[in-house]
């Protein structure tokens, strides 16, 4: 989880309202930023005027990857300043064009404008701070969004976001004195060596230019020295860059809503995308979400009223109204991306009613806890697994369409569950079978060395309407072996010993499947039903992902299994 350095008076100041130190630290704990060390900073006469805290923060919250983020949740406890923060946001005039050459390679931008902003230095290290743990958390060190922060006065509006080729782009790097082409960019500048990698494959480079053809920066490697920002700039321009959407958008409501609330002024900038209507960002018009108070009542334990709820939600800095006698509709900050659920509300409210007020209550049946049957059988499997020289991983549960089309179905359905509200475009199903995990895990390390013997216990979602969620979840066993000679016997032979070994009685029936060669690709059946499939995988599916050896895998239900 990050960690952030604070000043004590600095947040003081922020919150309007003198804590001590010690209830401080309590409340930071309670909103999920825990103060890992106090170090006090002395002045010339050798006495303490200030502290350092160092907080740690939960993965979930970027917004409170600062002082002035930190302030805005504790004015609310403190009740200093009560429900949802208001922006005013004005219009700067300004455009940014985001032309078609640049949508192969980083396709989005937001772009936001501060007018008479006071650099201090308690502000440039936090906005610094805030910049380099959005990059290192959320972006996924800038590769999927990153920030940058320009002079406005040294530059002409309006803008163009475009895609260029390496040696034709020319300019003076931030902090350098002589103009560089890309290629000399990424060889030569720390920062370009750093972040190479996320654009040197392609055949051009993505570059923000003003009016005149002056460049702001070359993203996501580094700014041009013309926008330097000083302590003497009043105006700010933020453009925010990426591959997901998502993220590039709240990184930019996250930045801005922290200027906002040292006295800045926001205005917004028109993006022009060739493809779609224009768009005007910040937006901070917030999300609605509703919560039931039956619902909050039941999860917490609480004999909460509406009245109750209400009071609750201001505090942790929410605005609410009633839908009816059970219903709230909840205003969300645009700049909180933790909200998936009406139970990411719940959470808050919890919080704002305070952990350390709950009274504890025993359990209204009392029983003694132990290992569920099927959990001693899973662990037994991979016991046997592990046994027979393979190695365990573990996949995200949630994929997406690329990554299931690449692999032609294992399985006799096609189906498979679309997440209704994704927060990224990397995850936005939910896997309906384990092989093509393996086989991409498998292609991420063809560096290392052969043979390579995986397997995966784990769940997958069948598409069933008569559950709530339309998904009905299943757990499989599924391993892979790749190596210079693997072949269709490799992968029985561990079959018969797994499933030997477990004291299932099986039986192999030759198959055809489009993923595995003819001839060698067998499904394995329980009792009469199928409940798996092994085989040697296809050329074209080594093809595609950059496979150089054969490979065998299986994949097989474990419910089955267990209940043999």
């Amino acid at each position: 989880m990050p960690t952030i350095t604070v000043s004590y008076n600095d947040l003081i100041s922020l919150i309007g309202k003198e804590i001590p130190l010690e209830t401080l630290e309590d409340r930071l704990f309670y909103i999920k930023a825990e103060v890992e060390d106090i170090t006090p900073i002395y002045g010339s006469k050798n006495e303490v005027v200030d502290h350092d805290l160092q907080v740690e923060i939960t993965s979930d919250r970027p917004d409170l990857l600062s002082a002035s983020g930190l302030a805005r949740v504790l004015k609310g406890v403190f009740e200093v300043e009560m429900g949802l923060q208001k922006f005013d946001v004005e219009p700067s005039g300004i455009q940014c064009t985001v032309d078609s050459s640049v949508l192969d390679v980083r396709p989005y931008i937001v772009c936001g404008v501060v007018k008479n902003v006071h650099l201090t230095d308690a502000l440039v290290r936090q906005l610094m701070q805030l910049q380099e743990k959005i990059h290192d958390t959320h972006c996924r060190r800038r590769r999927k969004g990153s920030i940058g922060l320009h002079n406005l006065d040294a530059v002409e509006p309006p803008f163009t976001y475009l895609a260029e080729k390496p040696e034709n782009i020319n300019f003076v790097p931030l902090n350098e004195t002589e103009k560089m082409n890309g290629y000399e960019i990424l060889r030569e500048i720390p920062k370009g060596r750093d972040y190479a990698h996320i654009i040197s494959d392609f055949d051009r480079y993505p570059l923000l230019v003003d009016k005149n053809g002056d460049v702001l920066s070359l993203p996501p490697i580094i700014n041009g020295n013309l926008t330097r920002v000083d302590m003497d700039t009043r105006n700010l321009f933020f453009d925010v860059t990426g591959t997901d959407e998502y993220i590039i958008i709240y990184a930019l409501h996250i930045l801005l809503a922290d200027l906002y609330d040292r006295g800045a002024k926001i205005e917004s900038v028109e993006i022009l995308y060739p493809d779609k209507t224009p768009e005007v960002y910040p937006n901070f018009t917030p999300t609605k979400m509703n919560l039931s108070l039956q619902n909050t009542n039941e999860l917490l334990g609480f004999g909460l009223n509406l009245n109750d709820l209400t009071t609750i939600l201001k505090k942790m800095r929410f605005d609410s109204k009633e839908i009816d006698d059970d219903t709230l509709e909840v205003l969300v900050p645009v700049y909180r991306p933790d909200f998936l659920h009406e139970v990411d509300i719940i959470e808050d409210v919890s919080i704002g009613y305070g952990y350390d007020i709950m009274e504890p209550e025993l359990p209204q049946s009392m029983t003694v806890g132990g290992e569920l049957p099927l959990s001693t059988f899973e662990r037994k499997i991979k016991d046997l697994m592990v046994g027979m020289g393979f190695q365990e991983i573990l996949n995200y549960v949630l994929t997406n369409m690329h990554d299931l089309e690449t692999i032609r179905s294992f399985t006799e359905s096609n189906e498979i569950t679309e997440i209704a509200n994704p927060v990224s475009e990397k995850y936005t199903f939910i896997r309906n079978q384990l092989m093509p995990g393996l086989i991409n895990f498998l292609s991420k390390n063809t560096h290392s060395a052969f043979p390579q013997k995986i397997f995966e216990v784990g769940p997958v979602g069948i598409p069933d309407s008569s559950f709530i969620n339309k998904v009905r979840t299943v757990s499989r066993i599924a391993a892979a072996i790749t190596d210079y000679a693997t072949s269709y016997e490799h992968i029985q032979a561990v079959v018969g010993g797994l499933l030997t070994n477990l004291g299932v009685p099986f039986k192999l029936k030759t198959a055809v499947n489009p993923s595995f060669l003819e001839g060698r690709v067998a499904e394995v059946f329980v009792k009469g039903n199928k409940v798996g499939v092994l085989g040697e995988l296809h050329p074209e599916v080594l093809l595609k992902f950059k496979l150089e050896n054969p490979t065998a895998v299986f994949e097989i239900e474990e419910l089955p299994l267990f209940e043999a």
